[in-house]
């Protein structure tokens, strides 16, 4: 099996980059790269939604009310949360990619992963990006991605957003299958750690 360039002794983040959570997250790891001198690189994972909802056969009344309450207040916290994450951005809104620009973007974090490009490099990048106040589309992704690596400008020629995005989508799967679950996680040693709060458990594995 393939293994991705996943080599154990570095540290891996798995993000989306549609997602505030993760962007902090890449901000937290790299801030901790630097103060542990660990070698952390900065990977796509785009898991397609999962909904089960349209499979649940309807209830009573009072339990589709139930239901419809549960909801709402799952989006209420999730929009808190967000706002929260925004915050710690110092952001006042969220960005948003074009289809394009996703593609593009993430792509781009698939090549400066692969080439062994930091997260202390990468957390800028992708800072500076989503602060530019910009829809993200693939002019903008692709002059921040040269700005960070200008040897990525000869591999951009050639980009094709179709193969591109069947290449991220067949990554994500294989590392759905390893038991990733969400972004952002973090791989170790093959063992995945979800979300962002395993940073001091992984300042005890990563000691030498």
């Amino acid at each position: 099996m393939a293994d991705y360039g996943f080599d154990a002794l570095s540290v891996h983040v798995l993000v989306n980059l549609h997602d505030p959570e993760s962007v902090v997250g890449i901000k937290a790891v790299a801030e901790w790269a630097a103060d542990q001198d660990q070698i952390v690189r900065v990977w796509p994972f785009l898991r397609e939604p999962i909904n089960t909802a349209a499979e649940v056969p309807k209830g009573t009344p009072d339990f589709e009310a139930y239901k419809a309450r549960r909801g709402l207040a799952r989006r209420r916290y999730k929009d808190q949360e967000r706002q929260r994450n925004l915050q710690r951005l110092s952001l006042n809104h969220l960005w948003s990619f074009t289809a394009a620009g996703a593609v593009l973007a993430h792509w781009g974090l698939l090549r400066l992963a692969e080439h062994g490009v930091s997260a202390t490099i990468v957390s800028p990048f992708i800072l500076g990006m989503v602060a530019s106040n910009k829809v993200l589309d693939s002019v903008c992704v692709q002059a921040a991605l040269t700005a960070v690596m200008p040897a990525l400008a000869s591999e951009i020629r050639g980009f094709d957003q179709s193969v591109a995005k069947a290449e991220l989508a067949e990554r994500s799967l294989w590392l759905s299958d390893q038991g990733v679950l969400s972004a952002p996680s973090m791989l170790y040693q093959g063992e995945v750690f979800s979300g962002m709060a395993h940073l001091p458990r992984l300042t005890a594995l990563c000691r030498p």
